[in-house]
């Protein structure tokens, strides 16, 4: 039976915030095709009609958490740009300690988050296009602008797309591969000194990395 409240409720606001933080709680737990609308009404104190009103539909409560645990996550963080007017490279270590700061702490700190993305990587939703759009794409722009200034090209081709993922690449396996390098050492980071050291690590070794790509193509 759901406790649902009077149909006037005056902060509307408030009902369809506990529609979103019910919803991320059931989806982290169930994924998006498991969960259920009613269980997630039912958590938040709000009537089916409530959802359909705010977001159209499960799939729209879907997208609007998904969408909205990121923004909460990066809402104080400031973009690494090539506009900063540091070098390319120092932009570049700047980048790499943002990406694992956000991988390893915000995303640590925020479990729901991951635990989405983790059923969301598994089985994706259409959801995942407007994520990728309005999240992930404007960071790899600007990390494949970054690494084209530091490769001393104007414009951004193919093979720096392809490094910009060798990048991120070595940044996420700290956090997809977090149980096995914990067994194997040494441990995923759990501070920032220690996250600021390993930045440090995968920066030096990408930085080689593409000095060597230059000094093939000068």
């Amino acid at each position: 039976m759901f406790n649902l409240l009077p149909s006037r409720e005056r902060d509307a606001e408030a009902r369809r915030s506990r529609l979103l933080k019910a919803a991320a709680v059931v989806f982290a737990r169930d994924g998006f095709e498991k969960a259920s609308l009613r269980g997630i009404c039912c958590k938040a104190r709000a009537n089916l009609a409530a959802v359909k009103y705010y977001f159209g539909s499960k799939e729209g409560l879907y997208r609007e958490v998904l969408l909205e645990c990121h923004r909460e996550a990066l809402a104080h963080e400031s973009p690494v740009t090539l506009a900063d007017g540091a070098s390319p490279e120092d932009t570049l270590r700047r980048w790499i300690h943002f990406c694992l700061q956000f991988i390893l702490f915000k995303r640590a700190s925020n479990p729901l988050m991951g635990q989405i993305m983790a059923h969301e990587m598994r089985q994706p939703t259409p959801c995942l296009n407007d994520f990728i759009k309005l999240v992930v794409r404007p960071f790899h722009e600007e990390l494949r602008r970054i690494v084209a200034a530091v490769l001393g090209r104007t414009t951004v081709d193919e093979e720096c797309m392809l490094l910009s993922q060798f990048i991120v690449g070595l940044c996420i396996h700290f956090d997809h591969g977090r149980v096995v390098i914990n067994i194997l050492g040494p441990a995923v980071p759990k501070t920032e000194p220690e996250i600021q050291k390993l930045a440090t690590s995968i920066a030096d070794f990408v930085l080689s990395a593409l000095a060597a790509t230059r000094a093939r193509s000068a």
